[in-house]
């Protein structure tokens, strides 16, 4: 440890006449111990360097700390001005050191910004200085000042981090709000201003209701405030009011803020304004709906259209053009899997008299009887078409031409019950049924060849004079 004798004629002078008597405490003299050995270890074991100057500036006395804090040692201080510590030092520092002797009066530490102070290797270090006049009567080079020196790097940092913690949280485009424990508002960012309409000296102060709405039920706020009070952080989506009453929509993530002790002292709520995306997502959905409807209406218009152009109107059996289509694929899959396809040829007896002596609208609901009992009595896998006029035409896909024949029959047979319900019940039957059967060949080259043989069937069946089945193989 260095001793103070050693340090300047001054401390050696003052270490002689604090030697004449003993410190004492309140009961008594501390035994065995000098003031100059008690002024000697507060000194060098500060934590803080401790520096002592006298009028003009000349350092007198400096403590074992600049060595670690400013890299001098006391030699190498002893002597020397104080502005050698100082980064800019000069006449401003001179001038400032006059003033403090003028009103000498102790300047604590956190009253004034970091300072720097030069290290010996040229860096400036942030350090927190306190000032203090001395009070030592009839020492040459009085009056003296005592600077103290702390390492503020910490609290330069800290403040720095303080400092732009608060401008990101004003300049957040999120709302930030923080509450006490019982949700009064004790801070809010320009963001809520925007959001709520309110000034943040209307909002500071008052509790979080101040923005309740109607919207929610008690039990909403029940379960928000049991999940924030247990330690844990509630996210969710809420309707608030504005200063000037309208509503708006926010998501906020509301988190506790715990204390050392892991006592929770506040809330932190993070808002975002999701008004306009929310309509934005209602008007998308409401679109949404409204084209589905379209869509819907314009695919049953479709199959309406679609059905119309493959169907006859009158009798809504399929038309000569969907015979065509669908029937060229059914024979390639019964030559394919080697299956059956008969083929039944229809016409109706004696229309065109029916046509000539009742009117169309006779003819008509013949034609439509004869549909009604044909789609009565098919298979959901038959087709059965109007060719055209009285012509008729029904595909039967796995159906022999011995059970072709039998369904013709059955077909001729029925159909003359329901024409004698269409008139008088004593009254003969108009129209009757010529039907030709046939079906599929090996050797089929096409569509009309098998057609030909149906037609070539219905020819026998009138040639022999009506009302009848004729097959050919």
């Amino acid at each position: 440890m260095l001793d103070c004798g050693s340090l300047s004629p001054l401390w050696a002078e003052a270490k002689a006449v604090s030697d004449d008597s003993a410190p004492t405490n309140e009961n008594g003299p501390l035994t065995g111990l000098s003031r100059s050995a008690l002024f000697e270890a507060l000194c060098q074991n500060s934590p803080d360097a401790v520096v002592v100057v006298q009028r003009d500036g000349t350092i007198v006395f400096v403590n074992q700390r600049c060595v670690a804090l400013l890299g001098y040692t006391s030699e190498e201080l002893l002597g020397k001005a104080v502005e050698v510590l100082v980064p800019h030092h000069g006449r401003d520092h001179r001038q400032m050191r006059e003033r403090f002797h003028e009103t000498p009066r102790p300047r604590h530490m956190g009253t004034r910004p970091v300072l720097g102070a030069r290290h010996k290797s040229g860096a400036i270090v942030p350090v927190d200085i306190s000032l203090s006049p001395l009070p030592l009567e009839g020492f040459e080079g009085g009056p003296f000042t005592q600077a103290v020196v702390r390492d503020a790097e910490y609290h330069q940092h800290f403040d720095q981090d303080r400092v732009l913690q608060g401008v990101a949280m004003n300049a957040a485009a999120n709302g930030i709000v923080i509450t006490d424990t019982r949700g009064v508002i004790e801070w809010v960012n320009p963001a809520v201003t925007r959001m709520t309409g309110y000034l943040a000296e209307e909002l500071v102060g008052q509790h979080t209701r101040i923005l309740k709405s109607e919207v929610h039920q008690p039990a909403f706020y029940q379960d928000l405030w049991q999940t924030i009070t247990a330690g844990e952080t509630w996210y969710g989506e809420i309707s608030n009011c504005r200063k000037d009453g309208t509503l708006y929509r926010e998501e906020q993530h509301i988190s506790p803020v715990r204390g050392e002790d892991g006592v929770i002292t506040h809330f932190i709520a993070i808002k975002q304004d999701v008004t306009a995306r929310k309509e934005a997502e209602e008007k998308l959905q409401e679109t949404h709906e409204e084209l589905t409807i379209r869509l819907r209406e314009i695919e049953e218009l479709h199959q309406k259209l679609r059905e119309e152009a493959i169907r006859d109107p009158l009798t809504r059996l399929f038309n000569r053009r969907y015979l065509r289509e669908t029937l060229a694929r059914e024979m390639s899959r019964a030559k394919r899997e080697e299956i059956d396809l008969a083929v039944l040829a229809i016409d109706i007896d004696h229309f065109k008299p029916l046509n000539d002596t009742m009117g169309h609208a006779a003819g008509d609901a013949v034609l439509v009887a004869l549909a009604e009992l044909l789609q009565s009595s098919i298979r959901e896998s038959d087709i059965a078409c109007r060719m055209g006029g009285d012509e008729l035409l029904v595909v039967m896909p796995r159906m022999s031409l011995d059970m072709a024949q039998e369904r013709a029959h059955e077909w001729r047979a029925e159909f003359i019950r329901r024409q004698q319900s269409l008139g008088n019940a004593d009254r003969a039957p108009v129209c009757t049924l010529s039907i030709g059967v046939t079906n599929i060949r090996k050797d089929d080259p096409s569509i009309d060849a098998l057609l030909e043989r149906s037609d070539r069937a219905l020819y026998q069946a009138k040639r022999q004079g009506r009302d009848r089945v004729v097959t050919e193989a």
